[in-house]
C-alpha cells in the first residue's frame, strides 16, 4: 500500500484534529466545516455500537497486507480519512456498517489505493457470503436430505447406519453434530453457518449413497464446501495434514532420494518433518513469507523442523560448574570430577541438545575446558584419551546418520576463561594452558595417523582458532604446522581468524533465511530499483523470523514450563533466551547478481567488488533497520549450504529462462545448474587462491554470521609448510574471517 503525499500531512497543530485529511482528500464532500465526529454505529440488527476508528484501520492494514503492504500508520490516516469522509456526509447521524464498508472503498479508490480497495471488497463478499449461509433457509436442506436418505434406503431394502471410520481407529454412527462441534471449535465458524455446511456435506453423502467414510474423507468435503461458499479463511484452519498415500508408500519402502538406504526409523523421521513442514505453511508463517518461499525469492532453511532453533555453539562450563541436568529430572548428575565423567556429560548434553537444533553444533574451546582434568597425565594418557574422544564423536555421527558436529581447538586460553576455575580444581583455565596445548595436538594427532592410514573420519569437524598469538613464537608455528598437516590430510579443516569482530558473539541463532540475490536483479537492474526490492525481502524475512520466534518462545514458555517441548533451552548455557537470540538473513548469489548488473564477475574487476560491498551495506542497514523495528537482532549472514543454490537456480531457470542461463553456472560432473554459494567468487575460475581470499575477506567484513572461504588444495602431496604460510598471509594481508581447505 503507497501513496503520494504532497506536502505535509503531519502539523503538530492539527494531529489530533479528525479534518487532517481536508486539503488531500479528492472526494466529493460539501463545502462546511467538518460536524463533531459520531460516537456510535448501527449494526445490522439495528443494535447500536461504539464506533471504534481503530477497527477501520485495522481493517485497511489487513487488506493492504493481501496486495504486500505494511504500513499500519497510513493504515489509521486512510481510517481519518473515512471517519471525516462519513461525519461531512452524514452529520452527527452514526453510520450503519454498510455505510462504513462503502466510505472505506470509496476513500482507497479515491487516494489511489486500487489493489487495496479490491482485497477489501474480496473480504466484505465474504462475509457477506458467510452472513447469508447463516441467515439461509435450512427446510429446504432438510427436506432434500430426507429425501435422499429415503431413497437410498428404498433401494438396499433395509436402513442401514452411516459409519464412519475415526482417527482412533473404531467406527462410530454418523452425526452432523460431531462435524458443527468441529468447526466452531477448529475454525470459529458461527453455529449457524457450521451447521449448514453440515447438512449440504450430508446431503452429498447421501445422494452418493456412500456406507462407511472415514474422518479424512469427511474433512475433504467439509473443506470443499467452505471453498465452496468462499470460506477461505476458515478452509486454512480446519485443514488436514498428511502425507499423500503414494508419497507414503515411496517413503516407506524407501525408494525417495531422502529415503534411499534408511531403517524404518529413519523414514518415521522422513514422514514426521513432512507433516511438520505443512504445518510451518499453514500455521506458523503468513501467506507472503510462505509464497515468497515456494517462489524462491527467499529460502526458509529447516522448514520441515520448525519446532527447533537453527543452530548453536556450546561451552562444557555450565556442565564443569552444574553437572548434567536430564530432562525431566529434579536434581543434576553433579559437576565430574574425572575427563571420562565430563565426556560422558557431554555426550549426554549432546544428545539432549541435538533435538532442539537443527544444524550440528560446535563446542567451543574444547582442549581448555577439559584441560584441569588431564593435568600432570603422561603424553601416552592424553593421546589415548583424544583417541577415544574422537571416536565417540564418530560413533555418534554413525549411529544419528548425522555429521557435521564440531569441536574448536585454541592454541590460546581464551581471555574471559583465563583466571576461570571450576569446582574441585587447583589451578584456574589460564594456569592449565600446556595441557590444553598437548591435548589440542594430540586429537590433530588422531586425525592425521587415520588420514595416513586412508581413513577419514567425516566428524568431528575440526575448527583451528587462529588468534595473533599463533603466530608469535616458535611454539605457535609449529602447532600451526601440525594443524596444516591435519587440513592436508582430511581436508575440511577450519581455520577461523580471530579478528576480534570475527568470532562469532551469539551462542545461538534463531532461524537462517536466506535471500536470492540473483532472483532480485532479474527484476530490477537498476540499483536504486534494486535495492527497493532487496529492502522488501528483507522486510519478508524479518516478518518470517517474527513469526518463527513468537512460536518458539510458545514452546519454551508456559503455566508448565518442565513439560514445554523446549524446557530445557538455555539451560547450561546453551542458548541465550528466544527473545535475544540472533536471526540470520543469509545471502545467495553475490557473484551472479553482480554479473548479471555489471557485466563482470566478483573477481573482475574493482567495480564489480564495489557493487558487491554495496548490496552488503545496503542489506546490513535494512537487517539494521527492520530489527529495531520489530524487536529483533537481525544479522547479516551467508549461506554455506551448496543445495540452496542449486534450488534458487533451478527455480529462476524456470521463471526467468531468457535471463537467468547467462549467469547460472553449471556443475560439469553432473550438469546441476547453480549459483556461486553465499558471496564466494566463482570456484570454476583460475583465480589464484590469495586473490580468491583476499576478495571473499572484503565481502565477510559486512557479515555478523558463517562468512567462510573454500580452498581447494593445489596437490595432494602440498606440503604442510605451504599451507602454514598460506594461512599466515591470509590472517596478515585479508580480512578474511574463516577458511576451509576442500
Amino acid at each position: 500500500m503507497s501513496i503520494e503525499r504532497q506536502g505535509d500531512l503531519f502539523d503538530p497543530e492539527r494531529m489530533e484534529q479528525e479534518g487532517l485529511f481536508d486539503e488531500q482528500l479528492p472526494l466529493p464532500l460539501p463545502a462546511i466545516a467538518a460536524p463533531e465526529p459520531f460516537r456510535t454505529i448501527v449494526k445490522r440488527d439495528g443494535r447500536e455500537e461504539s464506533f471504534s476508528k481503530h477497527k477501520i484501520a485495522l481493517a485497511i492494514y489487513k487488506a493492504a497486507q493481501q496486495t504486500g503492504g505494511q504500513d499500519y500508520d497510513l493504515a489509521e490516516n486512510l481510517a481519518s480519512a473515512v471517519t471525516l469522509y462519513l461525519t461531512k456526509r452524514l452529520g452527527s447521524q452514526p453510520p450503519t456498517v454498510d455505510q462504513v464498508h462503502d466510505a472505506v472503498e470509496r476513500v482507497l479508490i479515491h487516494m489511489s489505493h486500487v489493489k487495496t480497495a479490491l482485497a477489501y471488497a474480496r473480504y466484505r463478499d465474504r462475509r457477506a457470503r458467510v452472513r447469508r449461509l447463516r441467515e439461509g433457509d435450512m427446510r429446504m436442506l432438510l427436506t432434500e436430505l430426507k429425501e435422499a436418505r429415503e431413497e437410498r434406503d428404498a433401494l438396499r431394502g433395509r436402513s442401514e447406519a452411516l459409519m464412519v471410520r475415526t482417527s482412533a481407529d473404531t467406527l462410530a454412527e454418523w452425526n452432523r453434530e460431531k462435524i458443527v462441534e468441529a468447526l466452531v471449535r477448529e475454525t470459529g465458524l458461527e453455529d449457524s453457518a457450521a451447521l449448514m455446511i453440515a447438512l449440504e456435506v450430508e446431503q452429498q453423502i447421501e445422494t452418493a449413497r456412500i456406507t462407511t467414510l472415514t474422518t479424512a474423507l469427511v474433512r475433504e468435503l467439509v473443506d470443499a464446501k467452505l471453498v465452496e461458499h468462499g470460506l477461505d479463511e476458515y478452509t486454512v484452519r480446519h485443514r488436514r495434514l498428511g502425507v499423500p498415500l503414494y508419497d507414503a508408500e515411496r517413503i516407506i519402502r524407501g525408494v525417495t532420494p531422502e529415503t534411499a538406504g534408511l531403517d524404518p526409523s529413519g523414514t518415521d523421521r522422513v514422514l514426521a518433518r513432512m507433516v511438520k513442514k505443512e504445518y510451518a505453511f499453514a500455521q506458523i508463517f503468513s501467506t507472503p513469507v510462505t509464497e515468497a518461499h515456494l517462489r524462491g525469492e527467499l529460502h526458509i532453511h529447516d522448514v520441515e523442523q520448525p519446532d527447533r532453533l537453527f543452530y548453536t555453539e556450546h561451552t562444557l562450563l555450565p556442565i564443569l560448574q552444574q553437572g548434567f541436568m536430564a530432562p525431566g529430572a529434579s536434581q543434576s548428575a553433579g559437576p565430574p570430577k574425572r575427563a571420562d565423567e565430563l565426556l560422558a556429560q557431554l555426550l549426554k548434553t549432546a544428545d539432549t541438545y541435538q533435538t532442539m537444533f537443527s544444524q550440528p553444533p560446535l563446542w567451543s574451546a574444547l582442549n581448555v575446558y577439559f584441560a584441569p582434568f588431564l593435568q600432570d597425565w603422561s603424553e601416552t594418557d592424553i593421546g589415548r584419551f583424544a583417541q577415544m574422544l574422537v571416536y565417540e564423536f564418530a560413533y555418534r555421527a554413525l549411529v544419528h546418520s548425522s555429521s557435521g558436529e564440531g569441536i574448536e581447538l585454541c592454541w590460546n586460553v581464551p581471555e574471559p576463561l583465563r583466571d576461570v576455575s571450576i569446582p574441585g580444581a587447583e589451578k584456574t583455565f589460564g594456569e592449565c594452558l600446556r595441557t590444553a596445548r598437548q591435548f589440542a595436538w594430540a586429537i590433530l594427532d588422531v586425525l592425521i595417523r587415520h588420514g595416513e592410514e586412508g581413513v577419514l573420519l567425516s566428524t568431528p569437524a575440526i575448527h583451528i582458532a587462529l588468534e595473533p598469538g599463533v603466530f608469535q613464537t616458535p611454539e605457535g608455528d609449529a602447532f600451526l604446522n601440525h594443524a596444516a598437516q591435519a587440513a592436508a590430510h582430511r581436508r575440511h579443516v577450519h581455520f577461523l581468524f580471530e579478528r576480534g569482530d570475527a568470532r562469532s558473539a551469539h551462542p545461538s541463532a534463531i532461524q537462517q533465511i536466506t535471500l536470492n540475490l540473483p532472483r532480485a536483479a532479474y527484476q530490477h537492474s537498476k540499483e536504486a530499483d534494486l535495492f527497493r526490492e532487496l529492502t522488501r525481502l528483507v522486510d519478508l524475512a524479518a516478518m518470517a523470523h517474527q513469526e518463527k520466534r513468537d512460536f518458539l518462545e510458545g514452546l519454551a514458555d508456559g503455566a508448565a514450563p518442565q513439560a514445554r517441548p523446549l524446557s530445557l533451552l538455555g539451560a547450561h548455557g546453551a542458548a541465550s533466551s528466544i527473545s535475544d537470540a540472533p536471526c540470520l538473513v543469509a545471502v545467495e548469489g553475490l557473484n551472479e547478481c553482480v554479473q548479471f548488473l555489471m557485466n563482470a564477475e566478483l573477481h573482475q574487476g574493482e567495480e564489480s567488488e564495489k557493487m558487491g560491498k554495496r548490496i552488503l551495506v545496503h542489506l546490513q542497514e535494512q537487517c539494521t533497520l527492520y530489527g529495531e523495528r520489530l524487536g529483533l537482532h537481525l544479522v547479516l549472514a551467508q549461506n554455506n549450504d551448496p543445495a540452496i543454490s542449486r534450488r534458487f537456480a533451478l527455480l529462476d531457470i524456470y521463471e526467468y529462462p531468457k535471463t537467468a542461463h547467462t549467469v547460472i553456472k553449471v556443475v560439469e560432473a553432473n550438469r546441476d545448474p547453480r549459483y556461486t554459494t553465499g558471496v564466494r567468487c566463482n570456484p570454476a575460475r583460475p583465480l589464484n587462491p590469495m586473490e580468491r581470499a583476499r576478495i571473499e575477506g572484503l565481502f565477510h567484513a559486512c557479515l555478523g554470521f558463517g562468512a567462510q572461504s573454500e580452498l581447494p588444495l593445489p596437490f595432494e602431496n602440498t606440503s604442510t609448510e605451504s599451507i602454514s604460510d598460506f594461512l599466515k598471509l591470509i590472517a596478515r594481508q585479508t580480512t578474511n574471517h574463516r577458511l576451509a581447505f576442500i
